[in-house]
């Protein structure tokens, strides 16, 4: 217990800083339990501050991940992609993930020289809970360098160590097994064997992600206890001892932590199997204490592993199982299973809203039905294919290998698509991470004590408490900018009728990492976060890349109710060909046709152009919108330029609105001092690439706005504005010191 409650004060010290009510919260439990076990204030003073010592270390942990250049690097090892490798290297004390150009592999323990650029990524610069510096961190990352070709003559051998010995060995594994087969199959077994996540394919890994059984194909505690099971049983029918077996098993789970290159899930379960292993000596079985040593020994290694949330979910359900344990281990295995996999699945939920912001609607259902399919077929294949990989491998078994796993991914792969499995929930506030939690711990205590009514009700309250947190909001809109770099995209959402549209979807570029579409680390996490699963539209200004590169992808992950579009832009019909938008289920409305839009309460409407103008320029077939949000109105001005500027104003005069979005990113073509002195605005909006080579915002162009406030994503990053009747709120990513509140007076 003592422990147990040392890692519960860990855990409260990084809660805390994060969230300090929600840490409160967990300290009142926390000193509740030690109270109740120790009647001792003392003990209860030392959990505090230890909390308040783990507060400390996590704030003063150093953040010193910087761009530089090295001249040589050592290769340790490698990662594995279906489509090739990435070179493990290091350079002093600092460890990077090296991409070449050309597929070429570097020898484990050479050292080769060369100006080699590090790169790492910048600072988040959108309202999302994406973080690839953090994640960088819980990596043991210091950075990545993507280099052109490294020739042979510029490295030499080095003396290797033990690590660089224990790659070589896993080098030599993986191209054994992938050598007995050419099926696909043969990336399924690696992947099981020793959870090397880059060999699943990303439409098999959204399917494993939606039908909640990921965890089946990363090395977890399962995987290891039925490792441990099959091992136990063939050396108990070798006739030894009792207490050989356990050794050999020790060994034998050392080995295959080795093997799995120390990954962080494969820690903690081959740890937590080996110190049972070692207590079962002593005739003891402290399964509390063994889970938290390993916990302990993990955030002493590596103390950014606390935010992964492989390891949140990991060790929250190995806990609750745990102390659940004396309810259900005499009965049935059925009723055990069943109890474990329920448990687990309703342990679990508040995390994953809190990191995914999702809900299943049939997780659990899937994993009564996968968890027993895995335990009796999938795994125990698995170890038999490693046997025969190297021994003897007939041509019948692949077939017969061949035809279960295609099976398996095809079964997956159909639920996965029949039917909508999760839904994106918002983001919950501290009260609501409270509320969650209390609601999960009593279902999962109705669930020991076997009331199926009481079950009911709690999960009833936990559902409408989901619906609650997706429907209410303190505004009435939010207008928001998103950061996409050199290109625009703005989110206009109507909080009271629950209705959202997207003004155009940001540029097709792709980071050089993993090819990610660029809407995938702006758009959709944000749109994810707010819990919208749909866009009632899509409006599309004009067909230039960096205002509508981004709309195929969105539209394959996100229903789309409309898309307003100008067909009369020169690059539509190629757009929609080429883009794929063909198989789009929804509408398309003219802009020509269809001045005037309500979607809720969002009041569109198209100012310009009447006709269409002519001409092979993207640019000049423009949408110019002015969205109403409540009291506040929204110009949106795509790529206008000042000759277009001239006939708006030459059509209506004088123009007014609260929020003035400059056209072309703030462009010296436009935003002239004719419209400048035509408009009347308080604030002034650039979507704009940091460093980007047009030099744009133009200081020209600013410089004219002198009566305005001036928001820039190349500056202060995403933008929000938030609105609640005659009150809007501006916050920003970068620069939270000019954040405020304006309210406006009635006419």
């Amino acid at each position: 217990m003592i422990a147990f409650l040392t890692f519960l004060s860990m855990i409260n010290g990084y809660i805390s800083l994060g969230s300090p009510s929600v840490g409160i919260f967990f300290i009142l439990v926390s000193i509740t339990i030690a109270w109740r076990k120790f009647h001792s204030v003392k003990i209860v003073s030392a959990f505090l501050l230890l909390t308040a010592f783990t507060m400390t270390a996590v704030f003063l942990l150093p953040d010193n991940i910087e761009e530089d250049r090295v001249g040589h690097v050592t290769v340790t090892g490698y990662k594995y992609y279906r489509d090739g490798i990435a070179h493990v290297v290091t350079n002093g004390e600092e460890t990077y993930d090296m991409f070449l150009d050309e597929p070429v592999k570097l020898a484990v323990g050479q050292t080769c020289s060369d100006a080699f650029r590090v790169t790492v990524p910048g600072e988040e610069r959108n309202f999302i809970k994406r973080d690839e510096r953090l994640n960088m961190k819980m990596n043991g990352l210091d950075g990545r360098i993507y280099h052109d070709s490294i020739e042979q003559a510029d490295c030499a051998g080095t003396e290797m160590t033990f690590g660089m010995h224990l790659s070589v060995m896993r080098d030599k594994y993986i191209s054994r097994m992938l050598s007995r087969s050419e099926y696909d199959y043969a990336f399924d077994i690696l992947t099981l064997s020793i959870g090397n996540k880059s060999y699943i394919t990303p439409d098999f890994f959204d399917a494993l992600q939606k039908l909640g059984i990921y965890h089946l194909y990363v090395i977890s505690g399962t995987h290891v206890a039925f490792v441990s099971g099959i091992l136990f049983f063939v050396l108990k029918r070798m006739r030894l001892t009792i207490n050989m077996i356990k050794i050999i098993m020790i060994i034998c789970l050392l080995l295959f932590l080795m093997l799995n290159f120390f990954s962080p899930s494969v820690l903690r379960a081959v740890l937590m199997a080996i110190i049972l292993i070692i207590t079962s000596f002593f005739r003891a079985k402290p399964y509390l204490t063994v889970i938290s040593v390993t916990a302990i020994i993990q955030i002493m290694y590596n103390p950014w592993v606390m935010y992964h949330a492989g390891f949140q979910l990991s060790y929250i359900t190995t806990y609750l199982i745990i102390l659940s344990r004396p309810y259900w281990q005499d009965k049935t295995p059925l009723v055990q299973l069943m109890a474990i996999t329920a448990i687990a699945e309703v342990s679990t939920l508040t995390v994953v809203l809190q990191q995914f912001n999702e809900i299943s609607v049939s997780g659990l259902v899937m994993n009564f039905i996968f968890v027993p399919l895995f335990s009796f077929l999938i795994f125990p294949m698995v170890i038999i294919y490693n046997f025969m990989a190297f021994t003897v491998f007939p041509g019948f078994a692949d077939e017969i290998y061949h035809f279960v796993f295609a099976g398996l991914r095809e079964l997956i792969l159909f639920l996965s698509s029949s039917f909508r499995h999760r839904f994106s929930v918002h983001s919950p506030n501290a009260v609501w991470l409270i509320v969650l939690s209390v609601l999960s711990y009593m279902i999962m205590r109705e669930i020991c004590l076997g009331s199926f009514k009481r079950i009911c009700m709690y999960a009833g309250l936990f559902m409408f408490s989901i619906i609650m947190l997706d429907k209410a909001s303190w505004y009435d809109y939010t207008v928001t900018m998103v950061d996409v770099g050199q290109g625009d995209a703005f989110i206009v959402e109507d909080h009271r009728n629950n209705a959202t549209v997207l003004i155009d979807t940001g540029g097709k570029f792709y980071p050089e990492e993993n090819g990610f579409p660029l809407s995938e680390k702006t758009v959709l996490p944000y749109l994810k976060e707010a819990g919208i699963d749909r866009l009632d539209m899509m409006v599309l200004s004009h067909m230039d890349l960096d205002h509508t590169g981004e709309a195929q992808h969105i539209l394959k992950n996100v229903q789309v109710g409309h898309i307003y579009v100008n067909p009369g832009d020169p690059a539509f019909l190629d757009w929609y060909q080429t883009e794929g938008v063909g198989d789009y289920e929804g509408h398309f409305v003219n802009a020509m046709e269809t001045k005037e839009v309500d979607i809720g309460g969002i009041r569109m409407k198209k100012l310009f152009p009447e006709e269409n103008p002519g001409g092979d320029d993207s640019n000049q077939h423009s949408l110019v919108m002015m969205v109403n949000t409540g009291r506040f109105n929204f110009l949106f001005t795509g790529d206008t330029d000042t000759e277009m500027e001239a006939q708006m104003i030459e059509m209506y005069g004088h123009l007014e609105m609260d929020v003035l979005k400059l056209a072309h990113h703030g462009s010296n073509t436009s935003t002239g001092e004719r419209f400048i002195q035509n408009t009347d605005f308080s604030y002034a909006v650039i979507s704009a690439g940091v460093d980007n080579r047009y030099g744009h915002p133009h200081p020209e162009v600013t410089g004219r706005l002198t009566h305005a406030r001036i928001f820039d994503t190349s500056e202060h990053g995403m933008v929000r504005f938030n609105i609640r009747g005659d009150e809007m709120c501006v916050e920003t990513k970068l620069a939270p010191e000019l954040d405020h509140c304006i309210k406006k007076e009635l006419p």
